[in-house]
This record gives structure tokens, C-alpha cells and sequence, in this order.
């Protein structure tokens, strides 16, 4: 993890020095570096690019499902073609396992790169189209068409390839389709839908105003300039990464007067939702409760088992030690009235919820 530090005013993070291995720009990270990512803003792709911080891969009934369904719609886009269509695994053939461990097919590019998931090829290799394809549990996103952050992946990957048209492929799934993906059927029209754009002329709404995939590459060379060379963040959104600040500030707390109590408090009741969670999932409380009973029960058998001589006795990889200790008889104490002479006070704290017992 790089070392870094809040600027002055607490609307950066600036790194010691710049990255050496930055991460590059793929499709999925071009969207937020635009800004065109509702989930995900610069300033949090800046993090996981020079490696200050990257929220976990966590597996969900919604990236099994595009994992098993990417392969049946790449069969059904094949269907749709006389020929040329080739997956990743068809096009490298055997370094296909070589290839893949890298996660990126564009190794000759300094800031740019990723892995498309389809490509139209021509008898002599020419690149002549990308598929990107894309699950999706909301329809509604894509009732104006493909959702600029996710189309700008696509046409990304089929600039770097120089290929004349870029396809995206959505498919639209249901509950249904989620508890079973292996059974999910490309339907034209009802359940999955391609869209086809001209890679040089297709359009995104950018600062206001029609932009080509060309000039949004520029853009974004010139914000990894400005940001991933220097090791200077842009601008920290107070809003949209107060998750992300939450985790940084735990970090930096010496350097955050403003909310570090606040974060802290935080950070307690979500890591207590997510313990109370997992208890409930993994039924940790009855779990221990068994436990508990067990070693009662074996403590029990232990001591009526014990001699009047014995101090340990030891079964298995349990054992049962008796200590004895003594103790001050406190009502003869404050008969005889010595209790006060010889009493001193301690201080002790004791950390609850408000309402806990």
C-alpha cells in the first residue's frame, strides 16, 4: 500500500511519491476516471490505481450469474455472425492460460488497458469489431440505451484495437435467471438486446457536450497526468466517498481533527451489523451455546472425577486445574471497624450502547 498523507486543507490525499506500478486504466475504471460512474467517483479510482486503497472482490449471486451467462451469450452472439467471432480463449489459443493471469490484452500501452470480451476478426486477424457484454438485474438503466459508463468501456477497447465497429450486448436477467444462470436463453428483443455503434463517431455526453471516444481518451491521458504521475488525488467528494474516507481517516486519524470520533463510531457499528450478520448466517450463537453446555458438562465429570490429593488432572488435550485462594471476610472486617481503614478505591470503565445492559 503506497504511503501518502491529507493535504492541508483535507480535500486530497498526496502520495510520499509517485506510484512506481500504478494500475492502469481498463474499461471498468474509464467510466469513474469521466466521472460517469454513479457507483464510483475519480477519486476512488485514484486510490485503487496508485494503490492506496481497493475495496475487496467479494463473490455475489450477480457475478456468478455474468460469469456463467458470459459464455452463453458469446455462443448466441457466434449465431448471429456467418463467422469471425472469436472469445478470448478462441483468439489465444494455447497462451490463453498465460495471457489471462495477466488481465490485460494491451500490454504495449502505458496507461490504458483491460481484456474485451468478444471480437470480430477477419480471415487475416484485422480487427474489425468488439463485444463487450454486460448482466444486468435493472432494465430501467438501459431504457435510454447503453449507459454512457458502460458503453465507454466497450468503445475503449475498440479503439486500442483500431476496430471499425463496437457491439454491446445486455442481458436483461430475472430472479429467476439468478438462481439458475445455466439456464438462461438469449431472446432478441425480450431478455438480451445488441446495441452497434461506429467506434470513431459513436458519441458520449461528456462536460455537457457530445464526445468521441478519442477525445475522452485524451481527456483521461491528461487526467493521469495530472493525478496518477504527480501522486496528488483530485478533489476528494465529501458525499460521494464518505465511505472511502471512513477507511482512509482510520488511517490518518492524527491528521483528521474534524470527524475521527465520528469515523470511529462508525466504523464500530457497522463491523457490530456486520459480527451480528454473520452470527445469524452462520448461526455463531448456537454454535457457542453447544459449545458452552460441552465443557460444563466436561468440567463437571472432571471434578467428581478429581482426588482430595490431586491439583490437575488432564484428558485429551483438556485439562482442569484447582487453584485455591483466599479471601477477606468483609462483615468481620466492619464489625471489628477495620473495613474503611483498609479499604481503597479503584477505578474501572465499562463501554456499552446506549439501552445496552
Amino acid at each position: 500500500m503506497a504511503d501518502w498523507k491529507f493535504s492541508e486543507d483535507k480535500k486530497r490525499v498526496i502520495l510520499d511519491k509517485p506510484p512506481s506500478r500504478p494500475l492502469k486504466i481498463s474499461g471498468t475504471r474509464l467510466g469513474s476516471v469521466l466521472g460517469l460512474n454513479p457507483w464510483k467517483s475519480p477519486f476512488a479510482t485514484w486510490c485503487e490505481i496508485c494503490r492506496v486503497h481497493k475495496d475487496p472482490f467479494t463473490e455475489s449471486k450477480y457475478t456468478e450469474a455474468g460469469k456463467t451467462i458470459e459464455p452463453i451469450l458469446i455462443a448466441w452472439i457466434k449465431e448471429q455472425f456467418e463467422e469471425g467471432v472469436v472469445s478470448p480463449e478462441d483468439f489465444y489459443g494455447n497462451t490463453w492460460k498465460a495471457v489471462q493471469k495477466q488481465y490485460d490484452f494491451y500490454k504495449d500501452t502505458k496507461i490504458f488497458g483491460g481484456m474485451w470480451d468478444a471480437k470480430l476478426i477477419t480471415s487475416k486477424r484485422d480487427n474489425k469489431a468488439i463485444f463487450e457484454i454486460k448482466t444486468t438485474g435493472r432494465p430501467q438503466d438501459w431504457e435510454d440505451g447503453v449507459p454512457d459508463e458502460k458503453l465507454v468501456q466497450a468503445l475503449q477497447y475498440a479503439y486500442l484495437d483500431k476496430a471499425e465497429k463496437t457491439f454491446m450486448v445486455g442481458a436483461f436477467l430475472q430472479e429467476e435467471d439468478y438462481q439458475h444462470p445455466q439456464r438462461f436463453v438469449p431472446v432478441e428483443g425480450e431478455n438480451t438486446r445488441m446495441y452497434d455503434f461506429v467506434t470513431d463517431t459513436a458519441t458520449i455526453m461528456f462536460d455537457g457536450k457530445p464526445t468521441t471516444i478519442s477525445e475522452l481518451i485524451e481527456y483521461a491521458t491528461e487526467w493521469w497526468n495530472a493525478y496518477v504521475l504527480t501522486g496528488i488525488s483530485p478533489e476528494i467528494d465529501q458525499k460521494a466517498d464518505a465511505d472511502i474516507l471512513k477507511i482512509l481517516r482510520t488511517q490518518r486519524p492524527d491528521e483528521d481533527t474534524e470527524t475521527p470520533l465520528s469515523t470511529m463510531i462508525s466504523l464500530l457499528d457497522a463491523k457490530e451489523a456486520e459480527l451480528a450478520y454473520l452470527r445469524e448466517q452462520h448461526k455463531v450463537d448456537e454454535l457457542e451455546n453447544e459449545i458452552k453446555a460441552l465443557k460444563d458438562a466436561l468440567k463437571r465429570t472432571l471434578i467428581d472425577g478429581m482426588g482430595d490429593d490431586d491439583d490437575k488432572v488432564e484428558i485429551g488435550r483438556w485439562s482442569l486445574s484447582k487453584t485455591e485462594k483466599q479471601s477477606v471476610d468483609t462483615n468481620a472486617l466492619k464489625k471489628a471497624g477495620l473495613y474503611d481503614t483498609y479499604t481503597k478505591t479503584s477505578v474501572s470503565y465499562t463501554l456499552r450502547k446506549t439501552g445496552e445492559k
